[in-house]
């Protein structure tokens, strides 16, 4: 079954020639980031977020609780707000992470705006999208549908499944445990 917010759109894509532990990106504040830093970590989420989506609540809400729950046996969540979607995270990163912190709580780390579709799609989430469900060919994939596309991905920076924008973070669950036992 398709999920209500599934896009049929296609991107054609440049393969990165990078693996997930060799991107380098700005963080929020900013601050060039590599994300080898995060090695050693037995299970990543990647999710496009938003401040001002209908999703925003309740999908922070349980980012949050997996990350509290989790991040002390392997977990790491890494935030990319994204402005595709309508125009929806049109606030600039300082009030993005002002907003974040003081409604949610947010503790895992976010970075600078990156596009998830289209021409410019950020070579993270060409990555992503190219070795997920979302591929179609060695250099196609579906675009990711709307805010909070939810990218799992194992201790080698493999994804092993995406969610769909749709899927709660708590639905994730079952498969962030099965990659924390491991």
């Amino acid at each position: 079954m398709g999920s209500i917010f599934f896009k049929k759109g296609v991107d054609k894509l440049q393969p990165p020639t990078k693996q997930f532990f060799d991107f380098e990106l700005n963080n929020i504040d900013g601050q060039k980031t590599q994300l080898s830093q995060f090695k050693g970590k037995k299970a990543y989420i990647c999710v496009n977020v938003a401040c001002s989506c209908g999703l925003t609540s309740s999908n922070y809400s349980e980012l949050v609780e997996l990350y509290k729950t989790y991040s002390a046996q392997g977990l790491e969540i890494l935030g990319f707000p994204c402005n595709q979607f309508m125009g929806q995270e049109s606030k600039p990163e300082p009030e993005i992470k002002e907003f974040v912190l003081s409604k949610y709580g947010v503790s895992f780390p976010l970075f600078q705006k990156i596009e998830v579709n289209g021409q410019n799609t950020h070579e993270i989430y060409r990555y992503l999208r190219l070795n997920s469900s979302l591929k179609v060919s060695a250099n196609e994939a579906k675009e990711v549908p709307w805010n909070f596309g939810k990218f799992l991905l194992n201790s080698q920076g493999q994804v092993v499944r995406f969610f769909n924008p749709d899927q709660k973070p708590k639905e994730m669950k079952q498969d962030i445990e099965k990659l924390l036992s491991q």
